[in-house]
């Protein structure tokens, strides 16, 4: 790019790609202020219940997709590996049961547990079925400890309770319906949520137990929510959230562990064509801005950092107006604006993208550019969350449908192994891939007042048309009596 300006963007240093556990320190869960909490050579392990789940990881907005794309792009150099383990219908007795199997197999340096929302077999509350799961997530806890694995307990999220709604839930493996207002789930997940804190709280060191308060981080937003819209839910079955909710838990995730927002501003002055921009809370350098002979202003910057890769589409991208849109934030503001601009992005291979109309009025307060098209489509961003599910796609299928389901007849054993052993190389391969993939873009902004209204033409010039003689429609009368 002629005149570009390149942006170094700070980065973590990062040494070898994955350290040995027996080479691994144990630290505190909790960083010091300032500080990451996850380290290069991490091994993440998320185990939870439908919540954490994500069969279908490439076209998926579950929480730890989330915290692993926001991490890749934030912090490209750090070498971290993150495995799913959620398992839908979970409760902390079948985890515990397999925790050996699916979770301490990958030798997890961090453990982060989601469970409650199953607990409590959706019924009125049971302070007996509270002491079980306290002593069970306890002695989850305590495996964790025991295996050197910094951890991370989550609560359950709060439920919309609406009486008289059946919720589709599995009790006793099998299909079934709760009404979640009957049974006041809410107030029986609030012990909960208090029970799981407690548990933290009284791990000690080391290493410490982090907390992540779902449960009132998503009851506080609901209720905001619903100041501007009275039917607001984070979900369509009044159960498990959408898009939304699982972006609120994993910037909460994110801001527990100390993680910094992606956050770039842009501070344009439209009539001295100049412009100030900072990444990550840098200090602002000025770029060149290169006005036209039509009044356009052009502003071309290389090595931006990608916005957080999301699934887009049906199920989503970051919204401005989401809990967690102050974790990723492109701003664009202009103190002495027009009253009405359009921005358009041209692409690397010349292309323009779609136009976006911003009102002078937004500029000046400062327009959030992360959630619109001409970030959300970037290419880069498109194939490294695309590759990233594809990794997490190929990991959950070698999990659940070769390693867990051996075959039945003797002659295919070894086969199989060596079927599973290809397909974790398969997935050692992308997470090479995703590693060195692009974590950054070039972009060429062009700013341009609209061509005023009575200018543009309104409709297309046509061929004069020849008058034809219509004929006449003589009215229907009603027959003469006697006819």
């Amino acid at each position: 790019m002629v005149g570009a300006v390149h942006l170094a963007i700070g980065v973590l240093a990062a040494g070898s790609a994955f350290a040995s556990a027996e080479t691994r320190p144990a630290s505190p869960a909790t960083a010091p202020a300032g500080e990451l909490a996850i380290r290069n050579g991490d091994v993440v392990v998320f185990i939870g219940d439908e919540l954490t789940d994500a069969p279908q990881p490439h076209r998926s907005s579950n929480f730890p997709i989330l915290v692993e794309t926001f991490m890749t792009v934030r912090y490209p150099e750090l070498r971290v590996r993150y495995v799913n383990t959620g398992w839908s219908g979970d409760t902390v007795e079948r985890a515990l049961l397999r925790f050996d199997r699916d979770v301490l197999v990958h030798q997890p340096t961090v453990v982060v547990i989601c469970l409650g929302l199953n607990d409590p077999d959706y019924q009125t509350f049971s302070e007996a079925r509270l002491e079980a799961f306290k002593e069970g997530l306890s002695a989850l806890v305590e495996r964790c400890r025991e295996a050197g694995a910094r951890t991370w307990l989550i609560s359950p999220p709060s439920v919309d309770e609406q009486e008289g709604k059946a919720a589709r839930i599995r009790r006793d493996g099998k299909p079934s319906v709760a009404d979640l207002g009957a049974i006041a789930y809410n107030e029986t997940l609030v012990s909960y949520a208090a029970a799981i804190k407690e548990i933290a709280a009284a791990a000690g060191n080391p290493p410490a137990v982090g907390f992540v308060d779902w449960f009132n981080e998503s009851m506080a937003a609901r209720a905001e929510a619903r100041k501007n819209q009275s039917d607001f839910s984070f979900s369509r079955d009044g159960r498990i959230p959408q898009a939304r909710g699982h972006a609120l838990i994993a910037a909460a995730l994110l801001r527990a562990w100390g993680a910094q927002p992606i956050r770039v501003t842009i501070d344009l002055d439209w009539q001295k064509a100049t412009a100030q921009i900072a990444v990550h809370g840098s200090k602002p350098m000025s770029v060149p801005v290169v006005t036209t002979e039509e009044g356009q202003r052009m502003l071309e910057l290389e090595g931006l950092p990608l916005p957080w890769p999301m699934a887009g589409g049906r199920v989503g991208h970051i919204q401005s107006n989401w809990e967690a849109a102050s974790m990723c934030q492109f701003i664009f503001r202009m103190a002495d604006p027009p009253k009405r601009i359009v921005l358009t992005q041209e692409t690397p291979e010349g292309s323009p993208g779609g136009k976006l109309p911003i009102l002078g009025e937004q500029l000046r307060a400062g327009f959030d550019l992360a959630p619109m098209p001409v970030l959300q489509s970037l290419k880069e961003l498109t194939e490294l969350y695309r590759t990233i599910g594809t990794k997490n796609y190929y990991r959950y299928r070698t999990w659940r449908h070769l390693e867990l389901v051996p075959p039945r007849e003797p002659e295919l054993a070894d086969a199989q192994r060596q079927l599973t052993a290809a397909w974790n190389a398969f997935v050692a391969g992308y997470e090479q891939i995703i590693a060195r993939m692009p974590k950054t873009f070039d972009a060429k902004f062009i700013l341009a007042e609209p061509e005023p209204t009575e200018l543009l033409p309104v409709s297309r010039p046509g061929r004069p048309r020849t008058p034809t003689t219509r004929p006449v429609r003589r009215p229907i009368r009603a027959p003469r009596p006697g006819r």
